[in-house]
């Protein structure tokens, strides 16, 4: 987005290669509309599935909750894919992606520093370096970083049996959740939550016989991940009382990591970078633009971080004993708008931030 305003643009990548760790992603209407603006979708659409419904049924295979999700897109697709049309937009918009190049320190001039020592001078720095951020540490940003008790696998399987062409369904039994999702022509995203006292269900590969005694009906399912390649993740919390200092912004996992409960971890990224290139190529210098956008995008990431963290307690860490009102909280949120459009206030953000743009730089935002 900065190389389609003319910005001269150069990613530091510590990477040989451009890879994403991890099998699918799921991107919300703010994630397509930024995509869009950035004419960055089409070449992902085709690689993708749109959704239009979602499900949730118990371990017995009732159905507890459904909803249509009409006018708010969610489309999952393989995030190699993501990054790869993501590196290939920015080339064709004149942006610079140099490999194996590890940025270890930053200072509020904008300049990086690698690992060999060599200094970058830039006006305008930008941190995408994940929840242990050097760049946060050598900036003295203070943030609370830590790791929560709920873990996740993500498996891409090449097969669409289990599930529909457009719909996410998942599966709840205590504090485990089981979720299959299309994830474009010929592939599935299938993932499994537990929490990390669940010593059973943490096996990897994947204990057939102890997640079918919790899910009976999904014995196929967990014979097919038992020989499928996976990495376990904990779900991240990043706190950190400044996104910005100087000439450098924090963006991502290194500014408000949270648990992917909402998938909006890539949203509210994609979002805040449309709202950062909005504003530093204004008539502002680029310090006070900082200031600017962590003001007018802040508000937004909080919140929904916030209700990530309630999520996660209500599907997997309600305390013992209240486990059986686990359905009625997920279908009372569901059902009640106001609290729904305040849990999902990201997914259609956009319109507000852009509104917040403009009260800061006049109606220059189309």
């Amino acid at each position: 987005m900065l190389a389609r305003k003319g910005w001269s643009v150069r990613i530091h990548e510590r990477s040989p290669a451009i890879r994403e760790i991890g099998a699918a992603i799921s991107l919300r209407n703010n994630s397509i509309s930024v995509l869009e603006r950035c004419e960055a979708f089409d070449r992902l659409r085709p690689e993708g599935s749109l959704l239009s419904r979602e499900q949730h049924f118990d371990r017995r295979g009732r159905l507890l909750q459904e909803r249509v999700t009409t006018g708010q897109r969610t489309i999952i697709l393989p995030r190699q894919i993501l990054v790869e049309g993501l590196a290939a937009a920015a080339r064709e918009a004149g942006a610079e992606i140099v490999l194996s190049s590890t940025i270890v320190s930053a200072d509020a001039s904008g300049a990086l520093i690698d690992a060999t020592g060599r200094r970058f001078g830039a006006d305008l720095a930008i941190a995408a370096d994940g929840l242990h951020s050097k760049i946060r540490a050598a900036l003295g940003l203070h943030a609370t970083v830590r790791e929560l008790g709920t873990r996740i696998n993500r498996f891409l399987v090449p097969t669409q049996e289990f599930t529909t062409a457009d719909t996410k369904v998942e599966h709840w039994s205590g504090e485990r959740r089981v979720g299959i999702l299309p994830a474009g022509p010929g592939r599935s995203l299938i993932y499994t939550v537990m929490s990390a006292r669940d010593q059973a269900a943490c096996r990897l590969p994947i204990d057939v016989g102890n997640w079918t005694r919790a899910y009976p009906m999904l014995e196929p399912v967990f014979k097919l991940l038992a020989q499928q390649d996976t990495t376990q993740f904990s779900y991240p919390l990043v706190r950190c009382r400044s996104w910005h200092c100087g000439r450098v912004a924090l963006i991502g996992d290194a500014a408000h990591a949270m648990p992917p409960t909402l998938g909006q971890g890539a949203g509210l990224t994609l979002m805040n970078g449309y709202a950062l290139s909005e504003l530093v190529s204004g008539s502002f210098d680029v310090a006070t633009a900082l200031s600017m956008w962590e003001t007018a995008v802040r508000e937004i990431t909080d919140a929904t971080q916030r209700w990530s963290l309630r999520y996660d307690r209500i599907t997997g860490n309600l305390p013992r004993g209240l486990g059986a009102l686990r359905p009625h909280v997920i279908w009372t949120i569901g059902r009640f708008k106001p609290l729904y459009e305040r849990m999902r206030v990201a997914d259609l953000g956009l319109p507000l931030i852009e509104q917040k743009i403009r009260e800061a730089c006049g109606p220059r935002v189309t």
